[in-house]
């Protein structure tokens, strides 16, 4: 009797580690796309900042010709 009980508890207990193991594993994929976008957004982020401030330089040119 405490063997079934025990290797029903074993297999409860095993059958709830692997479900976290599984949510765990979701989790990093999602981390890992998340990290993935947050570095494509910072790298277009940084081209944009270059073309504004391009373009700002050229409506100072612009400014200072019209003067």
């Amino acid at each position: 009797l405490l063997t079934k009980e025990f290797t029903t508890l074993k297999e409860k207990i095993t059958q709830k580690l692997q479900a976290h193991q599984q949510t765990i594993t979701e989790t990093n994929t999602k981390l890992q796309e998340s990290n993935r976008k947050v570095e494509e957004l910072t790298k277009e982020n940084s081209e944009n900042e270059k073309v504004l401030e391009q373009l700002l330089k050229e409506f100072k040119e612009l400014s200072q010709q019209l003067e």
